[in-house]
């Protein structure tokens, strides 16, 4: 198995000389395997390796019993090693998604914050073929056939032309323990049945289903490539000219579509949205699609309705009322149990008005605006959030924020980071939120 991963680095150039890499080292085998394998290949490549855990609060004494584990193999290897604590069942509930889901989330919003050149997750040729089986049976096209792939962005994955078998054949021979996570065994979790329900018996009928799956995952991703390559050199000579996408077969109409939603605005339409686009294509107007970006076509191009640019606004907050270009923005002193006891707005924020000392700045948002959301536990992009809450785009970048002088404590829909934040010991809030327009 080494040889072959270290064939996958090669074939990706996934390591340069003197990296930094931090690794997602949860304690069962691909991860332990994985460490293994780049501790091997540490003075080959003179790596600085740092290894990273995130316990998720789910599993009890388990999750104490792997972080323990992973603690004492880092050190035995002379590792660096950081490990993260989350309540993702409380996190799931609030973010309103799946516990796998939020894990995954913030597992990645970890990593990323991490100061590497590269960050390394030990998905595997069966972690591949079970992703391509989950997008099949939740509806996707080519493109979430295509598994995960090797390299995105910062992201490396070393083991990912192995399979689970081959990881457990090496582990047996380095001697190498590793921990066993019983959530993987609850079909429960979606991703679960499809490897338990799904893949095993599949395996059951031909053994090499995971490498002839990841042949066809393979060939799907040069096809992907070809159509990708395609669709740029079509908007590079014809621009978004609605007609000429309308002119091409369907499934390079739909790839050229698939680009140019995937540049402009960071998603990809739904099926039914394609079918709304290919419509307007002839006839003209609008839809909107994922995360709120709006399509329209109009003189004959498509083209993405901005966020009008509103005049800049910035003022002093205390109790009362003020005008935004979004609405109203209000604003009223509590003492705490009155604060306990009222219900909140989903546009709102709450400080502690004593710590706040009259200083709570509101200002429109600007480009490259982040904050730091203390109810998440996470930084986040303006960009990113109003995305997620699908805030309307003509009108984002007169959405308000926060300030303690230049600094950002939150917006609203946030919990603000710092000392302001409303706790057991806050006497009065200033409570904040908008009635829009």
């Amino acid at each position: 198995m080494k040889e072959k991963v270290i064939q996958t680095i090669q074939k990706y150039a996934m390591l340069q000389p003197g990296e930094r890499v931090v690794l997602a080292l949860s304690g069962g085998k691909d991860s332990v395997a994985l460490l293994c394998v780049l501790h091997a290949l540490r003075e080959t490549y003179r790596l600085q390796l740092k290894a990273v855990h995130v316990n998720h609060g789910i599993r009890g004494e388990q999750a104490h019993r792997d972080e323990q584990f992973v603690r004492n193999l880092c050190a035995r290897l002379s590792v660096e090693y950081e490990c993260f604590h989350f309540d993702v069942p409380a996190l799931a509930k609030e973010r309103k998604i799946s516990e796998e889901t939020c894990g995954r989330e913030v597992r990645y919003e970890v990593l990323e914050r991490q100061k590497a050149d590269k960050i390394a997750t030990a998905h595997t040729l069966s972690d591949s073929v079970e992703t391509m089986l989950f997008h099949l049976i939740r509806g996707c096209g080519s493109k979430g056939l295509c598994g995960i792939p090797p390299v995105r962005g910062k992201i490396i994955r070393p083991l990912i032309e192995c399979t689970s078998e081959e990881v457990l054949a090496f582990l047996d021979a380095c001697g190498a323990e590793y921990m066993h996570d019983s959530t993987n065994d609850n079909t429960a979790y979606s991703r679960n049945a499809v490897r338990l329900n799904v893949i095993a018996p599949m395996k059951d009928i031909n053994p090499a289903f995971e490498e002839h799956a990841g042949q066809t995952m393979q060939i799907l991703k040069e096809q992907s490539a070809y159509f990708e390559s395609f669709a740029q050199r079509f908007c590079a000579e014809n621009g978004y000219n609605a007609a000429k996408i309308a002119a091409l077969e369907p499934a390079l109409a739909h790839e050229v579509l698939r680009y140019i939603c995937l540049n402009e605005c960071g998603t990809v339409p739904e099926y039914e949205h394609m079918h709304e686009i290919e419509r307007i294509l002839q006839t003209g107007g609008s839809v909107q699609i994922n995360s709120g970006a709006t399509l329209r076509v109009r003189a004959g191009n498509i083209e993405f309705p901005q966020a009008a640019e509103s005049d800049a606004y910035s003022f002093p907050v205390g109790e009362g009322e003020y005008t935004l270009p979004i609405g109203v923005l209000k604003a009223a002193i509590f003492n705490c149990k009155q604060f306990e006891n009222f219900k909140t707005h989903r546009f709102s924020f709450a400080v502690d008005y004593d710590k706040i000392n009259h200083d709570l700045i509101c200002r429109n948002k600007r480009e490259g605006d982040r904050f730091y959301d203390a109810k998440r536990s996470l930084s986040k992009s303006m960009k990113k959030y109003l995305n997620e809450i699908g805030f309307v785009p003509e009108k984002r970048s007169a959405f308000p924020v926060f300030c303690r002088g230049e600094d950002i404590i939150g917006t609203l829909g946030s919990t603000p980071t710092g000392d302001t934040a409303v706790d057991k010991n806050t006497k009065k809030v200033l409570y904040l939120y908008l009635e829009e327009q």
